[in-house]
């Protein structure tokens, strides 16, 4: 099932009587108004509806809200999993409580140890950037991991069902303290936000974001901020970008060779294709190795977009060889249409990539 379809009667009717509403009424107010719509307007539809019944000033209809948000999250519980029917109340927040800033803020807060609210700090974001900000600086010491993770995941350039915040996308270093408080957090949900955000980061400023993984590292050595380095750095990593490769002990060598690489010269749609390929290192020393392929996909307009997957890592004695296979299904899915036509396939070692491999995709 589509997750659009999670916002119709059953969750209106579980939303109003956690809130003391009429359920019954509400989920039939709501369900022919969302028929025809996508996710995030749907969402629109529950808080206009909630907007309607609870009480008309804002502040009693917010603090009554408050109220009835439920315990909060332990570490691990997904809002996905136990509490994605609050999403309506973000809405309510963002929609309805512009001008009650230092109230909505409070809420967002409260909201996200219940939920979670990041998308309800992206319109205080924009329209009052300093107190905003103020209050992210406070989230940041937090006694409470969902309000930690609150602090960096509203701040995000591209949050993910939020607009693009442009003056962080333009200039991101007042993102940076931030994340430089939380990057060794005990929790692995605010370590991930901080993670997503310097990925974000390193989409537009990538000199910024290798260089402060890499002070990172420096600063706390450890195998939990090592991943949060190498996960924020994944679309860099994925680029083949060397400064973020080496920053993760990937460096690029000339002693570290492919010797082969072999793919099918005709691929059907619908079927896997077997891709192999060796790597050996013929330096004097061990060498940490990434192998990534990119499948350079025909486009409707003739280009090509080339995207990229993991084909194995690993660490190579000297003159040590090691051989590599992976089936690639050529599936269509909900976010990728396959043409047929002449499409290529290339592996990369540690950043370099070879001459793409030619092949036919076939209807």
């Amino acid at each position: 099932m589509k997750m659009k379809y999670f916002f119709g009667a059953d969750t209106a009717r579980k939303l109003g009587n956690q809130l003391g509403i009429d359920g019954e009424e509400y989920a039939a107010w709501v369900a022919p108004r969302v028929d025809d719509l996508e996710i995030k307007d749907r969402v629109g539809v529950f808080a206009r509806g909630l907007r309607e019944r609870l009480p008309g000033d804002y502040e009693e209809a917010v603090a009554g809200v408050v109220d009835k948000l439920g315990p909060e999250l332990a570490e691990g519980e997904g809002y996905f999993n136990h509490a994605f029917h609050l999403w309506p109340i973000s809405r309510f927040i963002e929609d309805y409580g512009l001008d009650h800033p230092e109230l909505s803020l409070t809420a967002t807060e409260a909201l996200t140890r219940a939920f979670t609210g990041e998308w309800a700090v992206r319109p205080y974001l924009a329209r009052y950037p300093a107190l905003t900000m103020e209050r992210v600086e406070e989230w940041s010491h937090s006694t409470s991991h969902n309000v930690r993770r609150l602090s960096t995941e509203g701040i995000r350039p591209r949050l993910p069902w939020a607009p693009v915040h442009r003056p962080f996308l333009d200039d991101p270093a007042p993102i940076i303290p931030v994340l430089d408080r939380l990057y060794a957090d005990t929790s692995l949900y605010v370590r991930t936000s901080v993670a997503n955000n310097l990925n974000d980061i390193g989409r537009t400023h990538p000199l910024l974001a290798v260089a402060t993984a890499e002070r990172w590292l420096a600063e706390s050595p450890s195998p939990e901020v090592s991943w949060v380095a190498e996960r924020g750095l994944r679309g860099l990593i994925k680029q083949g970008d060397p400064g973020a490769l080496a920053v993760v002990g990937f460096a690029a060598a000339d002693n570290i060779q492919l010797v082969s690489a072999a793919f099918p010269p005709r691929v059907a749609a619908g079927e896997k294709a077997e891709l192999t390929a060796r790597v050996v290192n013929a330096s004097h020393e061990p060498r940490h190795i990434l192998v990534d392929y990119r499948i350079h996909f025909l486009k409707k307009n003739g280009t090509r977009r080339p995207t990229t997957f993991r084909l194995g890592r690993f660490t190579l004695a000297p003159g040590e060889e090691r051989g590599l296979t992976k089936r690639h299904p050529f599936t269509v899915t909900s976010t990728r249409t396959l043409y047929p036509g002449p499409h290529a396939v290339s592996v990369v070692v540690n950043g370099v990539e070879i001459e793409p491999i030619p092949f036919e995709l076939l209807a």
